[in-house]
């Protein structure tokens, strides 16, 4: 932005909050509609939005009231002469029965109806495999972005993506540089990155700044899965502290708030991965670039409108149409649905979730997860590994349990919130002193520890690292610094993701792929062992903190 834009959104933020008091004359002004999204994560469909009110949860659309809006703005665009944009930041299919069983599919289906002008590449996006989202961007009337994606084999950029895309609009020209992230070979299994180089953010994007700028653009979008943190002045704070460091540079861009600071003329960012959306975005202290971030699973749609300068092609200033902000709730209370795209959403969850509804179990009490420490959802998800694969010791990761169960009847449908990804158990043989190397790696520093079945292990924080285990107990005795134990993990753990990169060091021949899924162990556990008394037995504490 130029200086003179700075004192203009400065004036209009002490007028306004939402910056309408500002006025932009048509003849001077493009206003360019600008709805996003991110992480949607297949949630298109209508559901009980429970996370707001778990007794009595409001409905959300969907993809039915986000189309007829997304529609209307449109044609409202077009009718007074704006223009207009609709972006996704990734992560777009994975994570409900509709999205994860069609692929992708049912979701690019409905991208294309309501007319996406890009799509930009998540992590989650190579879930099954870089050739399924190849055939996805094939589908797909709109291009994939990810300027940072590489063939290894050639060093060129991957083909079915595009570094960035020019939208003219009555002469203006604004560009949109996508980047996916850097670190999603860590969250993927090896065979679905195949042959994939992922390039760093800040490296890719401040290369293609100069090309974008020689054919006449002067507004810089970037488009990207990095995240806007959760709290953005600790984030800032923490992101600065680091650079301090000298340890990092041009590599260092992982998160939003780090490509904002170190790439200069970017002018919006829209970001995500984080599922934390904000009603106002987060401005960059020194480059002044804007980030834009959304809630997740399809509950929000973002929308800001900008205004640029036509003579000079540069940002002047934005407002919204809502007084919270840039976002807001797909409630059905407060939006009619298109009816079209009510039916085409329809008939993909009717495809992929027959039996969905039947009730498999009885739940006495709520079953909750916890992002540290013992749970009772932890503990139910891992005794359905390890009697599923009939191991001696079961574990697993926070991050991998999605959602609580409610107190009543179980249904699949409730499972599959629980585990919305397709892992499978996998069983490991492995000896006591590998098993007590392994906890000892996950509750180094500040980690947050493990899942446990068939064991009981006491922690003490007031040790140093490699040396707080207190107690670990298999089976009721104490663990065998020679002995063979067979250990139940998930198939993405035993890849070596969320800090278990130990488990990538035993050997194949000591690796049993149970081919059994998770969320099918559960529902298994489930029908023998209902009802379900949620609680927690001790079997995982932690003591000097």
């Amino acid at each position: 932005m130029k200086p003179t834009i700075y004192v203009v959104l400065f004036i209009s933020l002490l007028v306004s909050p939402t910056l309408v008091a500002l006025d932009y004359p048509a003849d001077e002004f493009l206003k360019v509609v600008t709805i996003f999204t991110n992480d949607i994560h297949g949630g298109i469909d209508r559901r009980e939005a429970s996370f707001i009110n778990p007794d009595f949860p409001p409905t959300l659309g969907g993809g039915a009231i986000a189309g007829r809006y997304i529609l209307q703005k449109r044609a409202e665009a077009e009718k007074n002469g704006w223009g207009f944009l609709l972006l996704d930041q990734g992560d777009f299919y994975q994570g409900t029965p509709m999205g994860t069983k069609s692929e992708g599919e049912a979701v690019i289906e409905y991208m294309n109806t309501v007319g996406y002008d890009l799509l930009t590449v998540g992590n989650h996006d190579f879930d099954n495999g870089w050739k399924n989202l190849k055939r996805l961007s094939e589908i797909a009337d709109f291009p994939f972005l990810a300027s940072n994606l590489y063939r290894r084999s050639t060093g060129k950029l991957v083909e079915f993506v595009k570094p960035y895309i020019i939208k003219e609009i009555q002469g203006v020209k604004i560009g949109i540089i996508g980047a996916t992230l850097t670190s999603t070979p860590s969250m993927s299994f090896p065979e679905h990155v195949e042959d994939l180089d992922f390039h760093p953010e800040v490296k890719a994007i401040k290369k293609y700044i100069p090309e974008l700028k020689s054919q006449g653009v002067n507004m810089i979008i970037v488009s990207t899965h990095a995240w806007l943190a959760y709290n953005p002045e600790e984030g800032y704070k923490e992101m600065l502290a680091k650079l301090e460091t000298g340890k990092t540079g041009d590599n260092y861009g992982s998160s939003a708030q780090a490509i904002a600071h170190l790439v200069p003329g970017i002018d919006v960012m829209f970001s995500g991965h984080l599922h934390r959306g904000f009603y106002k975005p987060w401005e960059d202290p020194v480059n002044h670039t804007l980030i834009f971030q959304n809630y997740a699973n399809g509950s929000n749609l973002g929308h800001v409108n900008f205004y640029i300068h036509r003579k000079t092609g540069t940002l002047a200033g934005y407002d919204y149409v809502s007084d919270d902000g840039a976002i807001f709730t797909l409630f059905e209370d407060d939006f009619l649905p298109d009816t079209v795209i009510a039916r085409q959403i329809d008939y993909w969850v009717q495809k992929a979730e027959a039996g969905f509804d039947e009730v498999i179990g009885i739940a006495t009490g709520p079953v909750s997860r916890s992002n540290s420490g013992e749970s009772p959802m932890g503990n139910l998800l891992t005794d359905a590994m390890r009697e599923a694969s009939d191991a001696d010791i079961a574990f697993s990761n926070h991050g991998g349990v999605r959602s609580d169960l409610s107190a009543g009847a179980i249904t699949p449908r409730q499972i599959f919130s629980v585990m919305p990804f397709g892992n499978r158990v996998v069983v490991l043989r492995v000896t006591g002193e590998f098993l007590n190397a392994l906890v000892e790696d996950r509750v180094s520093g500040n980690s947050r520890g493990m899942l446990i079945s068939g064991a009981e292990i006491v922690i003490d924080r007031s040790k140093p690292d490699g040396s707080r285990i207190n107690k670990f107990f298999i089976g009721g005795r104490p663990i065998e610094k020679e002995k063979e134990y067979m250990l139940a993990v998930s198939d993405y753990l035993a890849e070596g993701n969320s800090g278990y990169e130990r488990l990538t060091t035993i050997s194949p021949d000591q690796i049993n792929y149970s081919g059994i899924l998770l969320r099918q162990s559960l529902i298994d556990y489930i029908k023998s062992h209902s009802p379900i008394k949620p609680g927690t037995d001790g079997r995982w504490k932690e003591i000097g903190k």
